[in-house]
């Protein structure tokens, strides 16, 4: 394969890299496969929003979500709770599941999207990371299901507010920031294009 040609990572077919002039979306013609974002990829402005997500995701997970209050009962529970009160009884199976989701797989998302973002950086000495973590940020894209749960906990606030009193707590926020701030970056770094980036700068 040619420096001009790049293969597809779903299809494996070969295409022509496309004119740096060329805007908006990149999709494979054979698959549809997004290959590439509609905007330039800026590392600076994207790791500095990874670190930012990383700073907000441990409040996020140990903070409590919301307090319901019903006949003079009050409680409130953090994501983290949810996961080990559903590990303890039959539902085993599911809080195995949710940590999966929802804590482990956006915690690799946060590293890889972090190690990768910093070695495109321009002013950084060029040095290719170990496609491991390329193979990783792939995979916990699909897999970090966090904006997902973020969803539950919304129609469930909806559904209990006839029943009881809910309050969105502090864990909630800091939730929510996190999910739309990981989302903008994996947003504008699409994994192709970050390659063929870090590839560029290492003159392969």
């Amino acid at each position: 394969m040619s420096a001009d040609t790049l293969q597809c990572p779903d299809c494996g077919t070969q295409l022509a890299v496309p004119a740096r002039r060329a805007r908006g979306a990149w999709r494979c013609p054979c698959c549809d496969s997004r290959l590439s974002g509609a905007w330039a990829l800026r590392p600076d402005s994207l790791f500095a929003l990874t670190v930012a997500t990383a700073v907000l995701w441990l409040p996020a997970l140990i903070l409590p979500l919301m307090r319901l209050e019903n006949l003079g009962l009050d409680r409130e529970a953090s994501l983290l709770d949810c996961v080990l009160r559903l590990m303890e009884g039959v539902y085993f199976p599911v809080g195995v599941l949710l940590l999966f989701t929802l804590v482990l797989m956006p915690l690799l998302n946060l590293l890889s999207a972090g190690r990768l973002l910093w070695a495109a950086r321009d002013h950084t000495p060029s040095a290719q990371p170990d496609p491991f973590w390329m193979k990783i940020y792939r995979q916990s894209r699909e897999w970090a299901m966090t904006d997902i749960f973020l969803l539950g906990i919304l129609i469930a606030m909806t559904k209990l507010g006839d029943m009881a009193t809910v309050t969105p707590g502090p864990g909630l926020f800091c939730l929510v920031v996190a999910v739309l701030l990981r989302l903008i970056v994996e947003t504008l770094a699409q994994p192709d294009q970050l390659q063929r980036l870090l590839e560029a700068r290492n003159g392969d």
